[in-house]
């Protein structure tokens, strides 16, 4: 079955303005969090059990700065330090709201895995709510950087020898037999709160990689792989990364094949047949 896209087309003025302002982003974000990747940071346990370092903290704190000083009127929802209301639009008019995850994977981050990444995402509100608008799933360790819209993602590689950017595409697979699955952990763990099913679907599937989080859904968007899938995750997760993987020509739904934006969890993949025979086997009883 066809899935609308939830990532709101933007206009060329709005890619014009914000799409710049985005690398800008991307810089601040790389350069605190490169200065503290491998150094034996400090590691804090939140009230929620999860870790945060002094890379999330400050990548959040730049990059807030730099929204308040250009976009003084926009919201701003960050991971770290919470929600900043948008300014009230004028009649006929619209408000626009960032999405900060600074450090998505922090416990990948601390054991120096290369797989964290930094999720960027505006949103605006044409007078029916927020939905996504722009993203970016980027990888500081890697020095790769996606911008995605409802039409296209581009993906930017920056090496010390070369810099170049292509589009990305999904890769068509068509059968459970020939998919790569990727999960940020195995479903027995605590972090993915899943259940035989998950385990069904494992043995479907060619291969099966725990190279979750962020990157798992840039693995999917650039051909890398055929399904991720996050049975629980936050706002600031989904938001960014609706409009990479549509951009991409792929799908996010729910596990329960919803709107991942109202049912915070994901499954990710090409769409077509693919699509719903990861949804069939999630949703067959045990």
């Amino acid at each position: 079955m066809p899935y609308e896209k939830l990532t709101q087309a933007a206009s060329a003025q709005e890619k014009a303005l914000f799409i710049p302002f985005f690398h800008e982003l991307i810089d601040a974000a790389f350069d605190v969090i490169g200065e503290k990747f491998l150094t034996g940071i400090h590691v804090e346990d939140k009230a929620n059990g999860t870790p945060v370092t002094e890379a999330d903290k400050g990548a959040e704190r730049v990059m807030r700065a730099m929204i308040e000083r250009r976009f003084p009127g926009h919201g701003i929802f960050g991971e770290e330090y919470g929600i900043k209301e948008a300014a009230p639009a004028e009649p006929g008019g619209v408000r626009y709201r960032w999405i900060l995850d600074p450090v998505d994977g922090t416990r990948s981050f601390i054991t120096n895995s290369f797989l964290f990444g930094t999720l960027i995402a505006l949103e605006r509100d044409s007078g029916e709510g927020f939905r996504p608008l722009i993203s970016s799933i980027s990888h500081a360790a890697a020095g790769v950087r996606t911008i995605g819209t409802r039409e296209r993602t581009v993906m930017r590689v920056e090496t010390a020898r070369r810099t170049f950017e292509r589009e990305l595409s999904v890769r068509a697979c068509g059968s459970l037999s020939e998919a790569t699955l990727l999960t940020t952990s195995h479903w027995t763990t605590p972090e993915q709160r899943g259940d035989a099913r998950m385990q069904r679907l494992i043995d479907a599937v060619r291969l099966y990689r725990t190279m979750g989080d962020c990157f798992g859904y840039f693995a999917v968007a650039s051909g890398g792989a055929d399904i991720m899938i996050d049975p629980d995750l936050c706002y600031w997760d989904v938001a960014a990364l609706l409009p990479v993987v549509e951009g991409a020509g792929g799908v996010i739904t729910s596990t329960a094949g919803g709107n991942p934006l109202r049912e915070l969890s994901a499954v990710c993949t090409a769409g077509g047949p693919l699509h719903e025979q990861v949804l069939g086997m999630l949703a067959r009883p045990l």
